[in-house]
């Protein structure tokens, strides 16, 4: 039977939950924490080191109190999705989320109407996040970008990696992180290259490092299934008669004669025909075609428009000066066949494409994909003494990524809760101003918001005054905040304390407007052995449709 728990229980549960949560995340904030240690026995092994507020959310699945744990799930929500779409915020957008809460909570049970609150609340957001408009800048030199990572993992080392990086490379960069050793290091590579799977390890036979070099190539891109070794052996004969010096089909699948044809083309003295089968998802797969095709000038045969193995001519055919292959990717170097035109418009659609999305799985392929088509990409080693400090660091350097990334996109604000500071002055005049009870309510529940996360960061580095300090930053010059590490009010973006406006704003966004809704909720619906979401906001389509109902 489900259980029903109504106001003014349900609001008080609500909070419970979010105040457990957000304990465990906004100690987080700032450069002078340290990480959480997860004990987690179903992951084996040593605990997990986390200092990340949105992965710590999405590794608390359930709070013994089943009332509490809906607020819980809900701030879990919010936190993880900003985690996913900025790398950087979470800490924030918890602060933030619970001061709004709180005081919210507050009003609507001395009588306010939590509806009008609501609304109020999302109008003072907007105009929150146009006072943070007016404080962003371009994030254009080195320096900046080494400081803005710095900011955001704490590491000198992995910020000026990254910072390197990023300025080779520039916002739309393709970075992978990969384990490494002892020592933290990256590297670059030149040209595109795209991640795959070798069917046969044929290719590789007397090869030292399982790497090979392609020169002079022609490239056939398609879907196919291929198991027509005869046109398979027409094709290879033309190529190599038209003077390749080698020949790469992607195709979806190869059957074992064809396969078997691989080893006997061996005995082609000078001609290397290898075979690759592109990995990922579907979108994944189809993307990757699509931008080999643009760089070696070749089209992308598919079995629905009725193209098939034994009717390809060389015009089909794309081509390349320089390539090369191992066991899990493929690259090309230089001389692509393509029309750099071509390649150039596509990089703007896909840029502009990137701007009007908030897809995260869409922004995740189109960054894929204008990173390629530029050419160049880098690979980020990661490093530790045990398992657990290596997946601490990959973590940490890949939230790193994602929060320079969006800073070069989008541009950056002062750091050290600054920016939201320098909004409280603004917001103080609209509440003058404004005669309305619920709209007073709401810009009075914004200004303690706005200093929420400064004084969290004040009281996680240990000092014993923050409101002093909060107001010595309130009456300096505009830029004034706190540097954490000197013990003193400085210019923060002199300094380099800045932080990334696109999380910042997001966090703004999630924290204080998922408060506003969840003050709005009314009754908690129970039900009978509900299903568990591991990821935030993910059931199966198939479950149960969750474990609360809220109305």
């Amino acid at each position: 039977m489900a259980r029903v728990l109504s106001q003014p229980q349900a609001r008080e549960a609500l909070k419970a939950g979010i105040d457990t949560l957000a304990g465990a995340i906004v100690p987080t904030m700032g450069p002078l924490t340290g990480p959480v240690a997860l004990d987690d026995k179903t992951r084996g092994g040593s605990p997990e080191l986390l200092d990340d507020g949105g992965t710590i959310a999405r590794r608390i699945l359930q709070l013994e109190d089943r009332d509490a744990d809906v607020g819980a799930m809900l701030l879990r929500e919010t936190l993880w999705r900003q985690r996913e779409q900025h790398g950087d915020g979470a800490a924030t957008a918890a602060a933030l989320y619970q001061t709004v809460f709180a005081e919210g909570q507050r009003f609507i049970s001395a009588g306010g109407n939590a509806m009008l609150l609501r609304q109020a609340l999302e109008t003072g957001l907007m105009q929150l996040q146009s006072d943070l408009r007016r404080q962003v800048q371009a994030v254009t030199s080195i320096d900046e970008m080494e400081r803005l990572a710095l900011s955001v993992c704490g590491d000198p080392d992995i910020a000026v990696a990254l910072a390197d990086i990023f300025d080779v490379l520039g916002a739309h960069g393709a970075i992978e992180v990969r384990d490494g050793g002892r020592d933290l290091g990256h590297e670059f590579f030149l040209g595109s290259h795209w991640e795959s799977r070798v069917p046969s390890n044929i290719v590789f036979d007397g090869v030292v490092g399982e790497r090979i070099e392609l020169k002079n190539t022609a490239w056939l891109i398609s879907d196919f299934e291929l198991d027509d070794l005869g046109a398979l052996v027409k094709l290879v004969t033309d190529v190599y008669q038209a003077g390749y010096d080698s020949l790469v089909i992607l195709a979806k699948s190869f059957s074992e004669q064809i396969i078997a044809a691989q080893g006997a083309n061996s005995q082609m003295e000078g001609f290397q025909l290898v075979y690759l089968e592109p990995t990922g998802l579907v979108d994944e797969q189809e993307a990757a075609l699509e931008d080999l095709a643009l760089i070696t000038g070749g089209g992308v045969l598919r079995t629905i428009t009725g193209h098939s193995l034994d009717a390809i001519t060389r015009g089909l055919l794309g081509a390349s000066e320089l390539a090369w292959v191992d066991s899990q990717r493929f690259g090309i170097i230089a001389g692509g066949g393509g029309d750099e035109e071509s390649v150039k418009r596509e990089i703007g659609a896909l840029e502009s494409n990137y701007i009007n999305s908030d897809d995260e799985r869409q922004l995740v392929v189109l960054r894929a994909r204008i990173g390629r088509l530029r050419g160049g990409s880098a690979v980020v080693y990661a490093a530790g003494s045990s398992a657990s400090e290596l997946r601490y660091q990959t973590e940490l350097i890949t939230r790193t990524i994602a929060a320079l990334r969006s800073a070069l996109l989008e541009g950056s604000l002062p750091g050290g809760g600054t920016a939201l500071l320098r909004c409280v002055k603004r917001l103080r005049a609209r509440y003058e101003d404004s005669g309305d009870l619920h709209a007073r309510a709401a810009w009075q529940i914004l200004m303690k918001a706005a200093e929420a996360p400064c004084r969290a960061l004040l009281a996680n580095a240990g000092h014993e005054a923050p409101g002093i300090v909060v107001a010595e930053i309130q009456s300096g010059a505009n830029g004034a905040g706190y540097d954490l590490r000197r013990g003193r009010v400085v210019d923060m973006r002199e300094e380099g304390l800045i932080d990334s406006a696109a999380a910042l704003m997001a966090a703004v966004r999630n924290g204080i407007g998922g408060a506003a809704l969840a003050l709005t909720v009314d009754t908690i619906v129970h039900r009978v052995n509900p299903p568990l979401a591991i990821d935030p906001g993910g059931l199966p389509s198939d479950a149960d449709l969750g474990n609360i109902e809220l109305k």
